[in-house]
C-alpha cells in the first residue's frame, strides 16, 4: 500500500512539473489559430494517459482500434453518443415541421413472431443497414456540409454540436475525441476551422456561436497516444464577459433559439404543404422577404457581431431590437433555417457580389436542391424595394412600375432559382423591362455573384463554400412555378 501511495505521489508530482515546462501544457487554439507546439516523449504521454484515467476523462473510444471510420454520412464508432443526440434533435425538428402531423419513421426493436434467431439476426442487420442509409440521406438533405468534410472533421463537428446543445444545461462542459491528425500541424488547424465552418453553416440556429458570443477551445496532448492517435479535448465557454445565463441557470442563447423556432413556426403555419417541394421553397422565399427587411444602418456599422448577420435577426430581431432586421447573411441563414424546418435541402454560400467583377462587396446567398438538381437563390437581392425609389428623371414612369403588382412580383424573384452560370454573370432580359403608354423603364442592372474559392480559404477562413455544388437546375424557375412562361 505504501508503495502504491509513493507511486501515485511521484506520478502526481511529475504531472505538475510537466505542466510547469513551457510548451508542455495542453495547448489551446481558436478556430483561426495555427500555432504549432513541440513534441513530448512517449513515456510522458503514457503518464498523461494514466492521469486521464485517474481524472475520468472520456476518450470517446475504448481503444485505438475502435475509432475506425464508418461509411457514408455516419460518424466514427467512437462518436455514437454524439450521433444519438444529433439524431434525436433532428427527429424532433422533423416531427415539429411535418405538415400532416406525421412523425418520422423509427426502426422498431420488436421481432416478428415465429422467426428463428438466424432470421431475426438477418432482419436486424437489414434494418440497421436501412437505418444507416436513411441517416445518410437525411444528413445529405439537411446538413450538406457535414457530408462533405472528412471523418475526423465530423468527429470535431459532432463534439462541437453536442457542446452547443448542452450549453448551460449543467452537464459536461467538454468533449474528448481521438484523432489521427497531428494537432500541432497546419493540416489540423485547417480541419478544425473547416469543421467549425460546416457546423455554423449547417445549423443557423447556432447563430450565437457564429457571432462568437461563445467560443470553442481545443486542447490536445502534444504527442500521439498509443496507436498513433492524438487526444483532443474541446470545450465551449462564454466569450462576452457578460452575464449570459438566467437566474435558473439556463442559457439566454438557448432561450433565443426558442424564440427563433417560434418565429419560424409562425411562418411555417402559413405554408401550403400540399404543394411540391419547389412550390414550398417559393412560398418560404416570399414569406421571408415579406417578413425581413434590409437594415442598411447595420451594414454601415459593419459590425460582424450584430444579430442582423443571423437567422435570428431576420426572423426575430437584430442586436438593436429592430424586428426582422437583417443583412445578406441573415437572409441566407434564415432561408436555410426555414427550408430545413420544412425538410428541404438548402445551404449557404459566401463570396462577392456587385454590378461588376471590379466593383463587388462581400455577400452571402443560398443554394437549394430540388429533385436532385441545385438552384441558386439570393433572397436579399429579391427584397430590393429599399433600392427602388423614383428619381426626378422618369419619376412618374418608375412610380407606375413600382405600383404594378405583376411586374414587381417578377422583379422580386429575379434572383430565384438560377443556375450558377446565370447568377455568376446576370444580364436582365426584356422580361424585366417595364413598358406602358408613357414609355419604358428598366429597374434592374447587370450584376455578378462570385463564390469564394479554395485558394482564398486561408485568407477569408471560409473552408466550406468551395465544397458547394454547381447549380445546373433549369426546370423550377419562378416563371414555371407561377405559370408566367
Amino acid at each position: 500500500m505504501k508503495k502504491l501511495i509513493r507511486v501515485f505521489i511521484a506520478v502526481s508530482c511529475l504531472f505538475f512539473v510537466l505542466l510547469a515546462i513551457p510548451g508542455s501544457d495542453l495547448h489551446a487554439i481558436t478556430p483561426y489559430s495555427q500555432k504549432i507546439p513541440e513534441y513530448m516523449s512517449r513515456a510522458t504521454l503514457r503518464l498523461a494517459e494514466s492521469i486521464d484515467t485517474l481524472m475520468g476523462i472520456r476518450t470517446g473510444s475504448d481503444s485505438p482500434d475502435n475509432s475506425s471510420a464508418a461509411q457514408g454520412g455516419s460518424t466514427k464508432k467512437a462518436d455514437t453518443e454524439t450521433s444519438s443526440v444529433q439524431d434525436s434533435a433532428k427527429a424532433k425538428k422533423e416531427q415539429d415541421s411535418a405538415p400532416s402531423g406525421s412523425s418520422p419513421s423509427v426502426d422498431g426493436s420488436t421481432q416478428a413472431a415465429g422467426k428463428t434467431g438466424t432470421e431475426n439476426s438477418s432482419d436486424n442487420g437489414t434494418q440497421e443497414k436501412k437505418k444507416e442509409e436513411e441517416k445518410e440521406t437525411d444528413f445529405k438533405e439537411l446538413y450538406y456540409y457535414y457530408t462533405k468534410i472528412s471523418d475526423e472533421e465530423r468527429l470535431l463537428y459532432d463534439a462541437m454540436l453536442l457542446l452547443a446543445m448542452n450549453y448551460g444545461s449543467g452537464g459536461k462542459n467538454s468533449e474528448t475525441r481521438l484523432l489521427e491528425t497531428n494537432p500541432s500541424s497546419d493540416a489540423f488547424a485547417e480541419s478544425y476551422t473547416r469543421a467549425y465552418n460546416a457546423l455554423i453553416r449547417d445549423h443557423p440556429e447556432l447563430f450565437w456561436i457564429a457571432q462568437e458570443r461563445a467560443q470553442y477551445e481545443c486542447r490536445y496532448y502534444l504527442l500521439p497516444s498509443l496507436g498513433g492517435q492524438y487526444r483532443v479535448v474541446l470545450s465551449l465557454s462564454d466569450a462576452t464577459g457578460q452575464e449570459t445565463f438566467n437566474e435558473d441557470g439556463t442559457s439566454i442563447y438557448l432561450q433565443q433559439q426558442a424564440l427563433l423556432e417560434k418565429a419560424a413556426d409562425a411562418l411555417l403555419e402559413e405554408v401550403d404543404f400540399t404543394q411540391s417541394d419547389a412550390g414550398i421553397a417559393l412560398q418560404l422565399h416570399d414569406l421571408l422577404i415579406d417578413t425581413a427587411w434590409y437594415n442598411s444602418d447595420a451594414a454601415l456599422n459593419a459590425s460582424v457581431y450584430d444579430y442582423a448577420h443571423t437567422a435570428y435577426g431576420a426572423l426575430v430581431e437584430d442586436s438593436s431590437g429592430n424586428k426582422g432586421a437583417a443583412l445578406c447573411d441573415g437572409y441566407a441563414m434564415a432561408y436555410e433555417y426555414l427550408m430545413q424546418r420544412a425538410g428541404l435541402s438548402c445551404i449557404v454560400v459566401s463570396g462577392y457580389a456587385g454590378p461588376s467583377e471590379a466593383d463587388t462587396e462581400k455577400h452571402a446567398w443560398n443554394l437549394v436542391e430540388l429533385d436532385g438538381e441545385w438552384y441558386e437563390v439570393d433572397a436579399t437581392w429579391d427584397d430590393l424595394d429599399f433600392l427602388l425609389s423614383p428619381s426626378e428623371d422618369g419619376y412618374g414612369l418608375v412610380l407606375e412600375a413600382l405600383s404594378d403588382e405583376d411586374y414587381m412580383s417578377r422583379i422580386r424573384h429575379y434572383m430565384f432559382n438560377l443556375t450558377t452560370e446565370e447568377i455568376r454573370s446576370f444580364t436582365p432580359g426584356d422580361e424585366f423591362t417595364y413598358v406602358s403608354d408613357k414609355g419604358w423603364v428598366e429597374l434592374l442592372q447587370p450584376s455578378v455573384h462570385i463564390r469564394s474559392t479554395a485558394d482564398e480559404s486561408d485568407e477569408n477562413r471560409d473552408y466550406v463554400t468551395p465544397l458547394a455544388p454547381a447549380a445546373e437546375g433549369t426546370w423550377y424557375t419562378w416563371e414555371m412555378l407561377t405559370g408566367r412562361e
